[in-house]
């Protein structure tokens, strides 16, 4: 095992305070990749970079090329992932009394799939989708099952479209949910950092919030991050990091 790897099993055997901030590398591995990133055709199919895409204005001018991205690059992405073995482990982690808190940027909900219970989604979810206008919550399979390419809302004769609980560009986040996510941060003992979160909101003000001097970040490349760590581990997976630690939960 790595040197880094056997103090990474040092910590998290001594500790009952845990924190885990996952990105979108954590949810790679369960086979949903990264919903922004685009390959040479994506232009051609989807008229509008990602970037414009997520964002409250655009959906609310074009909601038919909203929906036809959300669709192929992110509801069909989640119906076929499956939780990965790292999921899991962070499931036992926190049955066994160790992780206080997943904190996380990703909207895909495999990490309730794979039976983590305290689960703070920073950006939302594309498990609970609402009605613009009366503001009913709605399912996932609500959008995933529209007959429209457009999803109304028919709820008492509501008839405004129906959007995924995600936060998008030119929206407000939470508030109670960051204080939460914070309070968590501040608190623990060991806190653990999907290097990929980093570039996302409000992440780099967690790690800042943090107090305590085991900070653990995983990268797969040099980060400016890194120098406010107490551990950097790099070159394996994070289903290969739990397989390692042997962790007798």
């Amino acid at each position: 095992m790595d040197i880094e790897l056997n103090i990474l099993k040092n910590w998290i055997e001594g500790s009952d305070n845990i924190v885990f901030i996952t990105g979108k590398d954590f949810s790679a591995e369960a086979g949903f990749p990264d919903y922004r990133a685009m390959d040479e055709d994506f232009l051609d199919k989807y008229k509008y970079p990602p970037d414009d895409i997520l964002c409250l204005t655009f959906l609310q001018r074009c909601p038919m090329f909203f929906y036809r991205y959300y669709r192929d690059k992110i509801l069909t992405p989640v119906l076929n992932a499956q939780p990965s073995p790292a999921h899991e482990a962070l499931a036992k982690l926190e049955e066994s009394g160790k992780l206080k808190a997943i904190l996380t940027v990703n909207i895909d909900g495999i990490h309730q799939e794979a039976g983590s219970k305290e689960v703070v989604e920073l950006h939302g979810s594309v498990m609970r989708s609402w009605c613009a206008k009366c503001e009913k919550f709605l399912d996932f399979f609500y959008i995933a099952d529209s007959p429209t390419p457009i999803p109304y809302c028919n709820v008492d004769m509501c008839g405004d479209y129906v959007r995924p609980a995600i936060v998008l560009k030119e929206e407000p986040y939470d508030l109670d949910l960051l204080q939460k996510a914070m309070d968590y941060a501040k608190a623990a003992d060991v806190l653990l950092i999907d290097g990929s979160a980093l570039a996302e909101f409000p992440v780099p003000n967690l790690m800042k919030a943090y107090q305590g001097h085991k900070l653990v970040l995983f990268n797969t490349a040099p980060l400016v991050f890194d120098s406010r760590a107490g551990l950097v581990v790099r070159g394996h997976t994070y289903t290969d990091v739990f397989q390692q630690l042997q962790l007798d939960l």
